[in-house]
Formats: structure tokens, sequence, C-alpha cells
């Protein structure tokens, strides 16, 4: 994870997002679909509330 943050803290922050959504999509795809909606409700901060609010706010 370390060195991962190293090459991504190297670039330009536009070419940085751009990388890691590169990562990030290839390694949502190897989720299934509780697994994903979990991660996307964890990394918008939403704990509680139904799936379907949840899923609004993306």
């Amino acid at each position: 994870m370390d060195k991962f943050f190293e090459i991504i803290a190297d670039m330009a922050p536009e070419e940085a997002l751009s990388e890691i959504t590169r990562v990030l999509g290839r390694l949502l795809q190897d989720l299934d679909n509780e697994a994903r909606e979990r991660f996307l409700v964890n990394f918008i901060g939403q704990s509680e509330g139904d799936k379907l609010s949840g899923m609004v706010h993306l």
C-alpha cells in the first residue's frame, strides 16, 4: 500500500485521480454486488439508511 501511495503522490493531482479511478474500477469489478455497495456506502461515509437512499447520493 505504501508503494502505491508513493507512486500516486509523485503524480499531478488530475493524473493521480485518473489512475486511482482506473485501479478502483478494476477492483470493484471483482466484487459481488453486496461488497460493492458496502464499499460505496463506507466511501461516502453513510453508515445508516436504506440502500436506495444511500445510492441516491451517488
